[in-house]
């Protein structure tokens, strides 16, 4: 029964991968003519879960459009790329890429290529709040729509608009365009998804208004339609609105009967994620009259998002359990599962922010090499009319080429600052975002616990020992975020020394002693007497620090951290931190060569922010010095450090 079910949960996935194989199938067979199209689609399949490789097909795209000068082809990739930066969130990169676009459409005269970048831009202003900007865009839209007879472009355009004004909080004016695009939709026999969608949205805007009656008439049209249309995905997510709706206004038996329903229906057209929806909706239904059957239907949920690989789902399914947990005055399991919550959150922002900053950092790429190529272009232009002026033009070109050149260098210098810019910004806030959000969100939700329950002393021992653990982790990264922006604003300032690092050691175990104690680690001090290093001595002091405390960190309880230090031939001195912890894979060490170790948790569920490291190899290098490790998973972890002997 098992593996039937894994099999009814995993098969939509495998045809959404076979739909993938059928293009990748296509491109290889398809002339060159029809690849552009293909590479769009591709895009297009990619743009949502993994921008990176969304980027990279449109890439792919428009390099085969350069080359057969296939103009449309290229502003309808550029448009997939403001799509690709718009959706996550890049709007101003989005905004240059939908006017380049827009501009190649209005060169080939091609009005239903006009109109949809005006309507891409208006959304973009919608999305940025701009309620002037976007009416005027969308404006825009329509009347290229009309003038071309676009039905389908319009009902587009009346459905922006009714986005760009719900987005800005004003409820009639999104209705009114909502309802003039239903309008228009009920004229049509076969109606497409976005109109069940259309249906949904205005029954949420109804709910918003407190008019949970019209809200549950609308639902129900799309759920009645798309039972005519044969649209089971799309009924079975309507029901579990309706759902919602019902368990929102209190009418707790029509929603249980209506999640049931949904939880069969998607069941029987295997529809994983729309039966865990239903699930969850039915447990939280459920968890007062009997929170055994509550936390089943909330196992069985969770092992549903486990299959189809959804962390989003998973932390959801954990809140909810913590709610039946706490409810049942099981306070140990409901930690446990918002601590799991957590967990899934930080790992599912940190990877969201490593694709869009690989995104973006792609899309960068290519807008230069546009601009680059758009200026090769134009002198290619110049030099069709110069050819036959003679030796005197041929002089001004070569000049113009130079001051070209020189231009380009400076754009590419210029781009190269903006990126890193970019790249300090973006961790900056990826760290501030989920590294202290999520401490800080744990603490919170322990102090609640501690202000309405009733616990026994061991149980507030438990829990206050969590709180230390939170608001240290925040403490120490904090100091990190402090040192590591200081030191990318102001750059790495160095002042050598002839010193003997000896005492500077000593200083740092005495620090960290108390943080080794409580896991019973003993800390080992094996350097040489007499040692002298020429290097800046708080620069060295922060090296043995971070190392330190990051051994602490990883190694296990009872273990020992051991520190030497090796003379070699009077060049340099090579420093030791030997843990005996979990160690480092392979891959890891790799990756640790060319750039930063991945985040990841301590034997005590420790988090870091790996800031710590990125600090110790900036200030080894500005020092003149080398690191590397050696490791073994399992049997612990050796940093060496070497600095200029004195």
């Amino acid at each position: 029964m098992r593996y039937i079910l894994l099999f009814f949960i995993l098969s939509p996935l495998s045809l959404f991968a076979q739909q993938k194989s059928d293009l990748f199938n296509k491109l290889k067979k398809s002339p060159d003519n029809e690849k552009v199209n293909i590479y769009i689609q591709l895009s297009n399949a990619y743009a949502e879960s993994q921008p990176d490789s969304a980027v990279y097909y449109a890439n792919q795209g428009i390099q085969l459009a350069e080359k057969h000068n296939d103009q449309r082809g290229m502003a309808l990739l550029l448009l997939e790329l403001g799509h690709i930066n718009a959706l996550h969130h890049h709007f101003e990169l989005a905004r240059r890429f939908y006017n380049e676009a827009l501009g190649i459409f209005r060169n080939l005269h091609d009005s239903g290529g006009v109109a949809r970048a005006y309507d891409q831009l208006g959304l973009l202003d919608g999305n940025e709040q701009n309620v002037v900007s976007a009416t005027k865009d969308l404006g825009q839209a329509m009347k290229y729509y009309q003038d071309s007879r676009d039905s389908t472009g319009i009902l587009e355009t009346y459905t922006g608009l009714g986005r760009v004004y719900e987005e800005k909080g004003n409820t009639e004016k999104a209705l009114s365009y909502y309802l003039k695009t239903l309008a228009l939709y009920e004229q049509h026999k076969n109606k497409p998804e976005a109109y069940f969608i259309l249906l949904q949205n205005i029954g949420n805007l109804y709910l918003k208004k407190g008019n949970s009656k019209t809200a549950l008439r609308y639902l129900q049209e799309g759920i009645d339609n798309s039972r005519q249309a044969g649209l089971r995905d799309t009924e079975v997510n309507l029901l579990n609105e309706e759902g919602e709706v019902y368990q929102k206004e209190g009418l707790q038996s029509k929603a249980l009967a209506t999640y049931k329903q949904a939880l069969a229906e998607a069941k029987k057209y295997r529809q994983p994620e729309d039966q865990a929806r239903a699930l969850i909706g039915i447990a939280g239904l459920l968890k007062k009259q009997n929170a055994d059957t509550s936390l089943q239907d909330l196992k069985m949920a969770l092992h549903i998002a486990q299959a189809l690989h959804q962390p989003q789902l998973r932390a959801r399914i954990y809140e909810a359990m913590a709610g039946v947990y706490q409810q049942e005055k099981n306070y140990k399991e409901a930690i446990k599962a918002l601590e799991e919550q957590h967990h899934l959150l930080d790992s599912l922002l940190q990877a969201d922010t490593a694709k869009d900053i690989a995104a973006l950092d792609s899309s960068y790429a290519l807008e230069s090499s546009m601009q680059k190529i758009g200026h090769l272009q134009n002198v290619h232009q110049k030099d069709k009319g110069t050819i036959q002026v003679g030796l005197i033009v041929l002089i001004g070109v070569v000049l113009i080429l130079v001051l070209l050149w020189l231009y380009l260098r400076k754009i590419k210098k210029l781009n190269e600052e903006l990126k890193t810019s970019n790249r300090v910004k973006d961790t900056l806030f990826s760290v501030i975002g989920h590294d202290l959000k999520g401490p800080a969100g744990s603490a919170a939700q322990l102090f609640e616990l501690m202000e309405t329950e009733d616990f026994s002393e061991a149980e507030m021992r438990t829990m206050i020992a969590d709180l230390r653990k939170q608001t240290t982790a925040s403490l120490e990264l904090l100091q990190a975020l402090f040192e590591w922006g200081k030191a990318q604003l102001q750059g790495v300032k160095v002042n050598p020394t002839d010193f003997d690092p000896g005492s500077i050691i000593d200083r740092c175990i005495t620090l960290l002693s108390q943080q080794a104690g409580q896991k019973n680690i003993h800390l080992e001090d094996q350097i040489p007497d007499h040692l002298r290093i020429l290097s800046d001595m708080d620069h060295f002091e922060l090296i043995i620090r971070n190392l330190l405390s990051n051994a602490i960190k990883f190694s296990f309880e009872g273990g020992a951290i051991e520190v030497n230090a090796k003379p070699q031939a009077g060049k340099e001195v090579i420093f030791s931190i030997r843990d005996s912890g979990i160690g480092i894979s392979e891959e890891q060490q790799a990756v640790f060569l060319t750039g930063n170790l991945n985040v990841s948790f301590g034997t005590r569920k420790e988090k870091g922010s790996g800031l710590g490291l990125m600090l110790v190899k900036d200030f080894i290098k500005a020092n003149n010095g080398r690191i590397w490790l050696e490791s073994q998973e399992g049997k612990g972890t050796t940093f060496y450090v070497a600095l200029p002997a004195a």
